[in-house]
């Protein structure tokens, strides 16, 4: 969503404050599950979607279609396996994968999965109704198309350390062929495919580049298929992870799905300053955060007349500075006499009825 213009309502349509306050409106908003994304209950009760991550039981279904759901599409009857499990993978990467095979998973557990021309290693990271409820986002299909082979043994863990120890000298020796020959390239990231039949190398570059002769290296030189992907600074980042300036790890590798677009307009409409740095993410870019509550913004601000409007108050014309939706209250200045004053949004529609409000003209 690009935020362009705040459209108001028109001066004999004015609400109430109480009608149009955010604070009201944030109290009654419902609460969502942090597990499975459903909305509970207005009070924060249980969610029924969800028999793992919010603590609802397989007690609380009332309907034969809720116990169908899970008798058979999540396998809840065996009361040990699971028929939908997410794995996680290296750089932050997730894919739900059907266990057909009835293995008993256990969150954070090693497992080794099938793919696309092999065989991977990944970590259980989701069971069961999270991993159905995220499946049924992503795809139409009842089940993936991939399967769980087994769980990992000491042998795959193993292979899958020295996997991880090789990549940091191929690491090393990739970036020192780009820079003798493709200075334009920034290889960020080498991953080895769990039974060593792929190497993919992952990069970034202002524009495209001939990597031609790169690969046929790489080829020769670990007998292996190379793979080089171009990803932006967004993947980038979401794959080497890290801590953002909240103190939390970064959301894009935590619980993000998709990057959204994020412009300026998200943080004027939210009267943030134009301070590129602070309002830039790990990865050079806006921060996605911008997105959280800019609908909240948009909403309130519609009650509110722009900012530099003009108002005729009886200590002489005062512009309107700043907003402050959660107090319900406007600050103007009288450039006169360089005096601050502040208005309730009651105060504020009592002005606008009056006709004492002119609106700035649009650049």
């Amino acid at each position: 969503m690009t935020v362009t213009k705040i459209e108001l309502p028109s001066p004999d349509t004015l609400p109430s404050a109480a009608e149009v306050s955010i604070a009201t409106s944030i109290r009654k908003r419902k609460s969502h599950c942090t597990a499975c994304s459903t909305k509970s209950s207005k009070d924060g009760g249980s969610c029924k979607n969800c028999g793992g991550g919010c603590g609802t039981a397989i007690d609380s279904l009332q309907t034969e279609q809720e116990y169908a759901f899970f008798n058979d599409y999540l396998g809840y009857d065996t009361g040990k396996t699971h028929r939908l499990v997410e794995v996680s993978f290296k750089g932050n990467r997730k894919s739900i994968f059907k266990n057909e095979n009835n293995i008993q998973v256990i969150l954070g557990e090693p497992v080794i999965v099938q793919i696309d021309k092999g065989l991977e290693f990944g970590r259980v990271s989701a069971v069961g109704v999270i991993a159905a409820n995220k499946w049924k986002k992503e795809s139409d299909a009842k089940y993936p198309q991939w399967s769980i082979v087994r769980n990992a043994t000491e042998e795959d863990i193993t292979q899958q350390k020295h996997n991880s120890d090789e990549e940091k000298l191929i690491l090393f020796k990739t970036r020192h062929l780009v820079k003798k020959e493709i200075p334009l390239m920034k290889v960020s990231e080498v991953e080895w495919q769990f039974d060593r039949q792929k190497l993919t190398v992952f990069f970034t570059s202002p524009e495209r580049v001939d990597f031609r002769d790169l690969v046929r290296q790489l080829a020769i030189t670990y007998k292996a298929r190379i793979e080089l992907r171009q990803i932006h600074a967004r993947l980038e980042t979401k794959r080497l992870g890290g801590i953002g300036p909240c103190g939390l790890e970064l959301c894009c590798s935590t619980f993000l799905e998709a990057f959204d677009q994020v412009t300026i307009e998200h943080a004027q409409a939210q009267q943030l300053p134009n301070n590129i740095g602070k309002l830039s993410g790990m990865c050079g870019r806006l921060k996605c955060c911008l997105l959280y509550e800019i609908d909240n913004y948009v909403t309130a601000l519609r009650n509110y007349p722009p900012l530099d409007s003009i108002f005729s108050t009886p200590q002489g014309e005062a512009k309107l500075i700043k907003i402050d939706i959660f107090k319900d209250i406007v600050h103007l200045i009288v450039p006169q006499t360089h005096t601050f004053l502040s208005m309730t949004l009651e105060e504020v529609n009592g002005y606008r009825r009056d006709g004492k409000v002119r609106i700035p003209e649009m650049r």
